[in-house]
């Protein structure tokens, strides 16, 4: 793929360490390079795809604009070694019940059925864990199952076996931060941490798109029998499961905009006159490390759309991970940040969080939950005139925007990123609306 709908495209593709593997190329007398991060997607052709339907929109909704057709506009898309953000590995399958509270089968809870779905949970996350040693580590989970109910040991083990497959050599440790539990799901107390993994989901189960609703299924794929009750130990592997495959994503994430994006776009920045940054879901984190990290005075904008991150990181209360990008000013214009609660993928992870670390507030997930996400309620705990209070939502296209340099512009999304259907919004970044704000920022 060479263009976009007339926009030349260029790819940057880095493996889970940051290495560049594949040189972007930018057309002498670009003005403007859009540099935008997948986040979701398994392979080159599902980011690329999206790169095509948001960047086609972004022509068409510009077709007839005087101030863009004075720009030469590049993109450059990055592609990293991503995995899909799975909604079965936050809740339960809907139509089982929960046992609530204890680590033991009781309750009613199907056995066989528990240890099925517990082993489901690893199988899903196996694939992300290629490294030295981590076929040995994910065996000792599997083993771990038949002892989960009961055995303490067992529980502690299987907890501490998940730390080292997310950092076994204790490398990563300025990544376990305390605004997504990662502090405490690496330095607390391995059996309190299970224990407290096995309450039943507080938010409500996430209900698929009608496409694939052909009833449940238990790990072989058979059909599941309504009325299955998982036990305790099964609502903590599920926990447990989806907040490792969280961290590994967020700390590979990382890895690329700090070792990878950030040098790259400083190099590329000789280049051109201004460079915008735009991330989708986990996407949001490269560019947002790549900002932090990088050197460059040519950060024109910054697009985080449904980022799967905290919604603390800019906080200077929160000592946020990302504070310095508004300390240091590392952009020069307006943050936009898409946020909405029909992004479910965003919205149930932290609740997750909020359960190992035993948060208590009225509402998980939300504006007051200390682990909400940033794709789902905006950046929070922010300093007086931080955030830009006159742009909240996102705008139908052709209407304006007041943006201010160097603020954080909130953007509620629930109008437009939305899935027709009724399902899972995470992925639907791509709409019109969203290409004019970006449109917007470029020619702030």
């Amino acid at each position: 793929m060479n263009d976009i709908k007339g926009i030349p495209y260029s790819a940057a593709e880095f493996d889970k360490e940051g290495k560049l593997l594949s040189q972007p190329t930018v057309p002498a007398g670009t003005t403007d390079l859009i540099v935008m991060s997948h986040g979701w997607n398994n392979n080159r052709d599902e980011a690329e795809n999206l790169y095509r339907k948001l960047f086609g929109n972004f022509v068409d909704v510009t077709a007839n604009d005087a101030e863009i057709a004075q720009r030469k506009l590049a993109i450059v898309g990055v592609i990293w070694p991503s995995k899909k953000f799975d909604e079965l590995m936050t809740q339960p399958p809907a139509a089982f019940k929960v046992a609530s509270g204890a680590a033991s089968v009781g309750e009613g809870a199907n056995k066989v059925a528990s240890e099925a779905a517990m082993l489901a949970a690893i199988d899903r996350a196996a694939p992300l864990f290629d490294d030295e040693g981590d076929e040995a580590r994910l065996a000792v989970l599997r083993e771990l199952v038949p002892k989960l109910e009961s055995d303490t040991k067992a529980q502690q083990t299987f907890v501490e076996t998940l730390r080292t497959l997310l950092d076994p050599d204790g490398s990563k440790a300025s990544e376990q931060t305390k605004e997504d539990a990662a502090a405490v799901f690496f330095r607390g107390p391995a059996d309190v941490i299970f224990k407290n993994a096995t309450q039943a989901p507080a938010a409500a189960p996430f209900t698929p798109p009608a496409t694939s609703r052909k009833g449940p299924k238990d790990a072989s794929g058979r059909a599941a029998a309504v009325g299955n009750v998982f036990s305790g130990a099964a609502n903590a592997v599920s926990t447990l499961l989806n907040l490792t495959t969280y961290f590994e994503m967020k700390q590979r994430a990382g890895t690329v905009g700090k070792n990878g994006l950030a040098p790259l776009v400083d190099r590329l920045a000789g280049q051109v006159e201004r460079i915008h940054l735009a991330g989708h879901s986990f996407g949001g984190r490269v560019v947002t490390a790549a900002a932090a990290n990088s050197t460059t005075n040519k950060l024109q904008s910054l697009a985080l759309l449904q980022a799967a991150f905290s919604h603390n990181s800019f906080s200077k209360q929160r000592n946020g991970f990302f504070r310095s990008v508004v300390d240091r000013k590392r952009v020069v214009g307006p943050i936009l940040i898409t946020h909405t609660k029909n992004d479910k993928a965003v919205g149930l992870a932290y609740p997750a969080a909020s359960r190992i670390g035993q948060d208590k507030t009225s509402g998980f997930g939300d504006a007051d939950d200390e682990y909400g996400g940033l794709g789902s309620n905006g950046a929070q705990k922010m300093e007086v005139g931080e955030i830009f209070p006159s742009t909240k939502e996102l705008l139908p296209t052709g209407q304006p925007y007041s943006w201010q340099s160097g603020k954080l512009h909130n953007l509620e999304s629930s109008k437009f990123i939305v899935d027709p259907q009724g399902g899972d919004a995470h992925g639907w970044i791509f709409v019109p609306q969203v290409a004019w704000a970006l449109s917007r920022a470029i020619v702030s």
